[in-house]
């Protein structure tokens, strides 16, 4: 499946999706038994996230400014 990633709306909804995994990894990092190896992956994905939203904003930046 392909979604035009370069749409304004995408990004935002992409970026709501990192302030869910922030709330997530608040929720784990907050319980008195912690799961370190799921708060370690939800820690992988929000960095993941985020590198490649900040990627796709600096891809699509060019077109925005000639537009």
């Amino acid at each position: 499946m392909c979604y035009p990633v370069h749409d304004s709306n995408m990004i935002e909804w992409l970026r709501t999706q990192v302030r869910v995994l922030e709330a997530w990894r608040e929720s784990i990092a907050l319980k008195p038994q912690i799961d370190i190896e799921l708060l370690s992956r939800v820690e992988d994905h929000y960095q993941w996230l985020t590198r490649e939203i900040q990627l796709l904003e600096t891809a699509f930046e060019p077109e925005a400014r000639r537009a």
